[in-house]
């Protein structure tokens, strides 16, 4: 039979062992959401930067303000975002290519957030 004494604190190794999992499975939860929004958000924006710079009266650099502008919308002015842009012709098809780096570091000298969109530019007529 038990006595009063040998259960004295199990409570509270009960709490550890259950609080310290659950809390890691909300946080891994959460920066797994965040990731999954930010790399949605960025791809949309690059996309709609590259469709945007293709249009005949405009050109890279107003790209990738539009996609600046779209992300910093959505995720807040504080993120760092990279975009860069060219072009390239094959015979008569001119395209335009935006590629967009979020500067989320969870580690040391990695951006994992990169995309790049490219879209087909229009004819002046």
């Amino acid at each position: 039979m038990w006595s009063a004494s040998s259960s004295d604190g199990s409570a509270i190794t009960d709490f550890i062992l259950v609080a310290f999992p659950m809390l890691a499975i909300f946080v891994a939860t959460t920066s797994i959401t965040f990731g999954s929004y930010a790399r949605v958000v960025l791809l949309d924006s690059t996309i709609e930067g590259a469709r945007y710079a293709a249009l005949a009266d405009k050109n890279i650099a107003s790209g990738i303000e539009k996609t600046k502008k779209l992300v910093a919308a959505a995720l807040g002015p504080g993120l760092r975002v990279d975009v860069s842009g060219n072009h390239s012709r094959i015979g008569s098809v001119e395209s335009v290519k935006l590629v967009s780096t979020l500067g989320l570091t969870f580690f040391p000298g990695s951006n994992l957030l990169s995309v790049s969109s490219v879209a087909t530019r229009e004819n002046e007529y």
